[in-house]
């Protein structure tokens, strides 16, 4: 997987185009205008940085973890074209452990990438590290048989089933949840994604 990433985003053209997702700019409206300034955010998976330099437009500390050199020398170049700082860690998310408290944790097309049998205690970890006030935002494929395995799909990916990252925040307060289907052509394969996107904050 990392070796194909690398070569995708080796290229001259970003991989994810330049906008960033929809998760991250609702997870940014949950702040008043300046108020994400000075905040501390760990991008996991962040690929070629477009999330990681929205962040870092808003003001935050952005530490950008991905596997991928590549991607990261390109979040890395990005950041200086818009002259933010962006703090770049290559590293695998399975095994990455933050070391700080940090106030917001996010990842985007990634989290299916933890085994079932670590959820709990990767997820566990993340809330213990975000600072009270802080949120955890993830997006995360659901399996659905109606609409089976995406062409792109790799065999390190477990899905989740519906509703099950609420059950790892059942003692945060859940701001935003919605489960979609849409379209994707990701591959160069037309083809659609079932997927849960949450937003959970620490109240205490």
């Amino acid at each position: 997987m990392q070796a194909a990433m690398d070569e995708v985003y080796s290229k001259a053209e970003f991989y994810w185009g330049r906008e960033p997702n929809d998760l991250a700019m609702q997870l940014m409206g949950r702040f008043g205008p300046g108020a994400a300034r000075g905040k501390r955010v760990l991008d996991l998976g962040c690929g070629e940085g477009r999330d990681s330099i929205y962040f870092a437009c808003h003001g935050c500390n952005v530490t950008a973890l991905d596997v991928s050199g590549p991607g990261l020398a390109k979040a890395a170049a990005w950041a200086s074209e818009e002259d933010v700082r962006l703090e770049t860690i290559q590293a695998d998310v399975l095994s990455y452990r933050l070391a700080e408290p940090v106030d917001i944790v996010y990842a985007s097309g990634v989290i299916q990438h933890f085994p079932q049998p670590m959820r709990s205690e990767v997820f566990s970890h993340y809330k213990q590290m975000t600072r009270i006030g802080g949120y955890n935002a993830f997006n995360a494929f659901v399996e659905k048989p109606f609409i089976g395995l995406p062409p792109d799909y790799q065999p390190d990916e477990f899905f989740y089933r519906s509703g099950e990252l609420l059950g790892y925040y059942w003692d945060w307060e859940i701001v935003a949840f919605q489960e979609l289907i849409f379209d994707c052509n990701s591959s160069g394969v037309p083809h659609q994604h079932a997927m849960d996107v949450m937003i959970a904050r620490r109240v205490v």
